[in-house]
């Protein structure tokens, strides 16, 4: 089984795993970039993480540290928690002390998996080593002082993966028993197509975005967004979307507005309390709430929307104003069919034979 776990980040997802794993018993390794020596500097100084909220206990990791080469030879599993923007900097940086036998999990997955295939490729990297993605986070958190993140629901060690390619899926959740209990997706397309935060983020940012300049840091997306307007274009969306994930021969998994229709209906939900009170965010529309699920989730559905000759004329019309805001062209720029390296000649059956 595996033991020695190196934990890719030092926002508050990276906290809570570093810290959850190393309550388990696992030897973890909590690394990131220089410029993120602050908050890794305050775990260093206390010795511990503090979990607070849904999730309570000390984790102590037994390495933290700016130093890929001390952070990823020797690990087994290395865990990957970053903004989808990080991904490739992430892989450069990982990519000169990557070996044989380790399993990276990109978490949430957002089809970085191609981004450190394609540098890895670039680079030279030889060795087997796997590339898979989670279907959505970890834990929903936050940092709330140094080395302490709040975690907003139970801990749940559950959920779907698939590794690129997803010949390999099998053997990375056997490596995978007793450290996580995950579930194989088809291939890493159905895990980003079914991303909750595609539902969750785009239309209720936009459409929050004079509140948002307003209240800058006293913003919740989750307190304030959800009005029935705006519920009935992410209804709109989730229509979408489900049409789009039919035509490709999946699912939809679960129910998308799930988290929406609980923190709107708190009294017959209390297990969603600590996350409604301290799930807070975004304080600027310059975020990953547009960034990530627009360029990454959103762009993707809408790409293979156009490749089955179908239309998502709301989820278009939210991304191209998101794109307007933050001066990024989320549709054309983000990680589409195109962009992954699926040329226009090729069916989306063509396509997912590849993965």
């Amino acid at each position: 089984m595996i033991k020695k776990i190196t934990v890719v980040g030092a926002g508050s997802t990276g906290h809570a795993v570093a810290g959850i794993m190393s309550m388990r018993g696992f030897e973890v390794t909590l690394f990131d970039d220089a410029r993120f020596s602050k908050e890794l500097d305050a775990v260093k100084e206390l010795g511990f993480i503090e979990l607070r909220g849904k999730i309570r206990g000390i984790g102590t990791p037994a390495c933290v540290t700016t130093d890929p080469a001390e952070a990823i030879p020797g690990a087994e599993a290395i865990f990957v928690h970053v903004p989808a923007d990080r991904h490739e900097e992430i892989a450069r940086k990982i990519a000169p002390y990557v070996h044989d036998g380790q399993h990276i999990l990109i978490i949430p997955g957002n089809l970085g998996s191609f981004i450190f295939r394609k540098v890895f490729d670039e680079l030279g990297v030889k060795g087997d080593i796997t590339l898979t993605e989670k279907e959505g986070n970890f834990c929903p958190c936050r940092l709330s002082a140094p080395a302490e993140v709040t975690v907003g629901m139970p801990l749940k060690l559950k959920g779907n993966v698939a590794s690129l390619p997803s010949s390999d899926t099998a053997r990375v959740l056997k490596a995978l028993e007793g450290v996580v209990e995950y579930t194989a997706n088809a291939n890493v397309f159905e895990g980003v197509v079914n991303a909750g935060n595609v539902i969750n983020h785009i239309a209720s940012t936009v459409l929050s975005a004079a509140e948002i300049d307003h209240k800058g840091n006293k913003y919740s997306l989750f307190k304030y967004a959800f009005t029935p307007t705006v519920v009935h274009c992410i209804e709109k969306i989730t229509a979408e979307r489900g049409a789009v994930i039919e035509a490709m021969g999946m699912k939809v998994h679960g129910e998308p507005m799930g988290m929406i229709h609980k923190v709107l209906h708190l009294e017959d939900h209390p297990e969603v309390a600590v996350f409604y009170e301290y799930m807070d965010g975004p304080y600027s529309v310059n975020h990953r709430y547009l960034h990530e699920d627009c360029g990454c989730g959103g762009a993707f559905v809408l790409s293979c929307a156009k490749r089955l000759g179908m239309t998502m004329p709301v989820l278009e019309a939210f991304m191209g104003v998101a794109g307007a805001m933050n001066d990024r062209d989320y549709i054309h720029g983000g990680r589409t069919l195109e962009n992954l390296g699926f040329g226009p000649e090729l069916t989306m059956e063509e396509i997912l034979k590849q993965v």
